[in-house]
């Protein structure tokens, strides 16, 4: 072989790839220029002779940019950590050297440090590159689909599904929440991220129960201004029972202890319902502030008097020998595949997650509600109680259907909602029917016939909320946040095909 001729090929590979490089160093400092002159322009321009649509069209060109940029931070951080160490620029840390040289805060620079390690390229010690830890976010957010606390939602369920799933299924949940979040809230996303863990905790809780054995509450020593520090975790069920009481006896104006006249829904003489406190203020009749209105509790205090009024009463009662437990009502929802099975999950009223064994189990307490849904279709097949009259089974299809505000996006449970007109306004002629009916929050009801936003129910059975045209970006028209079950499996996705994968 002519050493020659080998020596030239390596010579002319070596000058190529200096080349290469070179115009590579021209080609990003030509965008930085070109980069940094167009944000000096926008910076010193007026915008007020667009109209709405224009601005608003603009102010979505500059979050999707906003958001496509953010990878360039990823790969100018995966460079530079191939090239040098903290130390060698004299901090301690990568997140020190942000905290100096860009003069940020230190959570601020751990979330930059953080998300390049996950959604940068990787480049190993014997060359190449490697795609991030997260592909699909990275993925996501280098395309402007996703926002950064979309990536903070991901990151944080991958966080938790690392505790109970091996890596194969954590990049397949990776891939799942990174699709959802396309198309879905951050909020969504942490709700379909809590859903998947839940159900891959699953196989955990054939043995010994985990949460059983992480439950308890604490009441520490009692400190000198007469308090004491509760802390801890309480089960799926525990959590129910609260949240449902506490809608009631934490409502504003309701068992306030330093307002005598306030309603306290446990006492004889205050039957009529808690509501009426509220109704009140908004009397024009009433010269007085209602105990609504004088109620300057934050919700933790009202929260603290809940739980004290309900002790008491149970104390009070004489019963506790015969009582495992407090009654409590609780609607609970499920699919008739997953009752017939004696598997799967439940969802209450206040958002509670309910194994299926504890389903059965409860179905022995005095007061309960159970709604049997189909599998596929928002659609009941059953509803039952021991007693039932319209306006109140109307509510019940209401909460076990649509779970909590219907509105995308909105994250009030059931229990915070009320029920709307949704095809056709009360007023204008719209029938009180179940199927003219949807949960809403005491926001967004006012939104629906009021500010250009319509609803109507879908051929699925949902509640689909139409925006009106200047906010009308192609956005999901159903609020996914209580029904993560429909990203894992959209409609139309075979389930017989997808195994045990979340």
């Amino acid at each position: 072989m002519d050493l020659s001729v080998v020596a030239r090929s390596v010579s002319n590979m070596s000058a190529n790839a200096v080349s290469d490089r070179a115009f590579d160093r021209a080609s990003v400092l030509a965008a930085f220029d070109a980069y940094d002159s167009a944000c000096e322009a926008l910076a010193g321009l007026d915008f007020t002779a667009f109209t709405v649509a224009e601005l608003l069209a603009l102010q979505s060109r500059r979050e999707h940019r906003a958001r496509t940029t953010a990878g360039v931070d990823h790969r100018i951080m995966a460079a530079l950590q191939t090239l040098v160490t903290p130390a060698e620029i004299g901090e301690r840390t990568w997140t020190k050297v942000l905290m100096t040289r860009m003069r940020i805060g230190e959570a601020e620079a751990k979330r930059r440090v953080e998300f390049a390690e996950d959604l940068g390229p990787r480049y190993p010690t014997c060359g190449g590159t490697i795609e991030p830890a997260l592909p699909a976010t990275a993925a996501a957010l280098a395309q402007g689909a996703i926002s950064i606390d979309h990536v903070c939602a991901i990151r944080d369920g991958l966080r938790r599904a690392a505790k109970v799933c091996d890596p194969a299924g954590c990049s397949a949940l990776e891939a799942t929440l990174a699709t959802a979040a396309r198309h879905v809230s951050p909020a969504e996303v942490s709700a379909l991220a809590d859903r998947a863990v839940y159900l891959m905790n699953q196989d955990g809780l054939e043995g010994p129960d985990p949460t059983a054995a992480k439950r308890g509450l604490t009441i520490g020593r009692q400190g000198p201004d007469g308090l004491s520090r509760v802390s801890g975790h309480v089960d799926a069920e525990t959590a129910g029972y609260l949240r449902t009481l506490n809608t009631v006896l934490a409502a504003r104006g309701v068992n306030n202890p330093d307002d005598p006249d306030s309603v306290n829904p446990l006492l004889p003489e205050d039957k009529p319902e808690p509501s009426a406190a509220a109704d009140a203020a908004d009397d024009p009749g009433c010269t007085q502030p209602s105990p609504r209105a004088r109620d300057m509790r934050t919700p933790p205090q009202r929260n603290h008097d809940a739980l004290k009024a309900i002790l008491r009463h149970a104390l009070m009662s004489g019963r506790l020998g015969q009582h495992n437990g407090l009654p409590v009502t609780l609607l609970i929802s499920t699919t008739l595949s997953e009752l017939a099975a004696k598997s799967g999950i439940a969802v209450t009223s206040v958002g509670t997650l309910v194994p299926m064994r504890d389903v059965i189990r409860l179905a022995g307490h005095a007061e309960h509600y159970l709604a049997v849904f189909d599998g596929h279709k928002s659609l009941p097949l059953y509803l039952g109680r021991t007693r039932r009259t319209a306006s109140v089974g109307q509510r019940l299809v209401m909460v076990a259907r649509d779970r909590g505000c219907s509105r995308p996006g909105c994250t009030r449970p059931a229990a915070q909602c009320q029920g709307m007109h949704v095809d056709q306004d009360w007023i204008d002629g719209g029938p009180t029917n179940a199927d003219n009916l949807g949960l809403g929050c005491d926001r967004d009801n006012q939104l629906a016939f009021d500010t250009g936003w319509s609803t109507e129910i879908g051929d699925d059975g949902r509640v689909h909320w139409l925006p009106p045209p200047l906010l009308d970006t192609g956005q999901d028209r159903i609020n996914h946040h209580f029904h993560p079950e429909e990203l894992l499996h959209p409609p139309g996705r075979d389930d017989g095909d997808d195994g045990d994968d979340p």
